[in-house]
């Protein structure tokens, strides 16, 4: 892993872990499966591991379980923006050399170019299976979404739930702004509209990520391939 994308902050934590089973010792070694989840709004504190959990008003165990048996890299630095951070990790560059140093602001053409070489590429190029499910932040236009990415398939957002309110702002309805949506789509093609993000999807889309990623990983173990399932 570039060392570039090992960095750290008290507004992002990563969480990245290594997870060897079922696999041959001989093909975990060569080949791991990944599965890395990416939070925003989370403070390197927060987690039991850390020092927080249960002082900070809620135990996490599972994560602590997962941060004792897995490998933890814990130097990330980051800016207190997520696309930023999104793109220094996607790609081991920092996040300005990508465009990338800074929130976009209104609608338009940003994120990520098809020249820049991402993590999802890299291992792709490796023979695994790649998965991103949530939000990319990364680009919501044409060429720009996780499946040009990368990555074999995406189920999420391309922007971010800050958006979910704006269909009961008054004067939403009159404004001409187009609403947010939940995608799905696959390596090749252009990811289809699943279903409109509004308050309601935000407060049942955490299930349905955790559901696709374990059916994902569940698809890549029966086929003897590996994988990287990317969660945000």
């Amino acid at each position: 892993m570039n060392t570039r994308l090992l960095k750290k902050s008290t507004f992002l934590t990563l969480f990245f872990w290594v997870f060897v089973s079922g696999l041959s010792a001989a093909n975990a070694s060569e080949k791991p499966n990944i599965v890395l989840v990416f939070m925003d709004n989370f403070g390197w504190g927060e987690p039991g591991f850390n020092g927080g959990g249960i002082i900070r008003g809620a135990p996490t165990p599972r994560i602590d379980g997962l941060a004792a048996e897995g490998m933890r890299l814990t130097n990330f630095n980051v800016e207190s923006q997520c696309t930023p951070s999104r793109a220094a990790i996607m790609s081991g560059r920092y996040a300005i050399r990508t465009g990338n140093g800074s929130i976009p602001l209104g609608g338009g053409v940003y994120g990520l170019v098809q020249w820049e070489v991402t993590m999802g590429e890299m291992l792709s190029d490796a023979g695994y299976a790649t998965g991103m499910f949530g939000k990319w932040h990364l680009g919501h236009t044409e060429g720009r979404f996780p499946t040009d990415q990368g990555f074999d398939e995406w189920y999420g957002i391309p922007n971010s739930s800050d958006e979910t309110p704006w269909e009961v702002l008054d004067g939403y309805a009159e404004s001409g702004v187009e609403g947010t949506y939940i995608y799905e789509g696959k390596k090749g093609s252009p990811p289809n509209k699943v279903k409109a993000y509004n308050l309601e999807q935000r407060a049942l889309i955490d299930g349905e990520l955790t559901k696709r990623s374990i059916d994902f990983m569940q698809r890549q173990v029966k086929k003897d391939k590996p994988f990287l399932p990317g969660v945000a």
